[in-house]
């Protein structure tokens, strides 16, 4: 009974302490007994664990427990991470720690989720304030926002990998192996871009150049690339990629460089079904 009771004042606690997380430009605020939840977690943890043998149905217990710690405890980046993929409550970026999603297993792990697209249901068609403060859910479609994206890779040099997806099924990858982005006094110019391997540097153009949104036109074309492209992204002459564009489905666009593509990987006209970006502090 004693253990029962524990269990459901350690996440009822935990509820009250969550608030909403949904939207990366309201992170949600610390809780002053977080650190107390989270050791109390680790303690039951340890308690079930010597208190059970196989097939036990505490194990399930156990299992709904270490996610809570997962949910409790505080982590100062990705790369701090060693349990599985998921949601983790990260400093890095934030004057208050917020859920960035990390991926733990791709490539021995420490990887931040930046920015995915998966279905099209979040609209990447947003003002400059909003790329800058970051949209939708890490665990689901969402940009992270510039001004994270400035406070991490200012702290060391970062490499991003980007994973794609296409409707046809194949699937392609692309590394860089220094990305940073600069400041929002410098419309948080992408000041570092080396490429590395993969299926073709589509973002050439982008090196060098500011964030640019249908609301602040920053780029080097006559035209207004993110009002054609219909999301925001580093433009020249508006180039060769954007996976912030218009999600466009199966379907082929008629006209070039409208959607969400990758010029390198299935040219002008097709938008991918799926993308997703990853930074990491550059490893030896």
């Amino acid at each position: 009974m004693t253990l029962i009771l524990s269990l459901l004042l350690v996440a009822f606690s935990t509820r009250l302490c969550e608030g909403s997380f949904s939207l990366l430009s309201e992170p949600r605020q610390t809780c002053a007994g977080y650190s107390g939840i989270a050791d109390a977690i680790a303690y039951l943890t340890k308690s079930i664990s010597n208190q059970t043998v196989a097939n036990d149905p505490l194990l399930e217990v156990k299992t709904s427990l270490q996610t809570l710690l997962q949910l409790a405890t505080i982590y100062q980046s990705c790369d701090d991470v060693t349990g599985p993929p998921g949601l983790y409550r990260v400093r890095d970026g934030n004057d208050v720690p917020t859920h960035y999603f990390c991926q733990t297993e791709l490539l021995g792990g420490g990887w931040t989720v930046i920015q995915r697209r998966t279905s099209g249901r979040t609209n990447f068609t947003r003002s400059f304030n909003e790329y800058q403060n970051g949209f939708g859910h890490p665990d689901q479609e969402f940009w992270i926002g510039l001004t994270r994206l400035n406070r991490i890779t200012s702290l060391a040099q970062y490499e991003l990998i980007i994973l794609m997806d296409a409707f046809d099924g194949a699937t392609a990858s692309v590394r860089y192996t220094n990305f940073k982005v600069g400041p929002a006094s410098d419309g948080f110019r992408l000041v570092a871009l080396e490429y590395s391997s993969g299926v073709g540097n589509s973002m050439s153009s982008s090196a060098n150049q500011t964030f640019s949104t249908f609301d602040r036109d920053t780029d080097s074309s006559l035209s207004n690339c993110a009002n054609s492209w219909r999301g925001g992204w580093w433009f020249g002459a508006c180039g060769d990629s954007n996976l912030n564009g218009f999600y466009n489905g199966p379907t082929a666009t008629t006209i070039a460089r409208t959607s969400m593509v990758w010029t390198s990987f299935k040219g002008s006209f097709q938008s991918l079904k799926s993308s997703i970006m990853l930074i990491r502090k550059k490893r030896a």
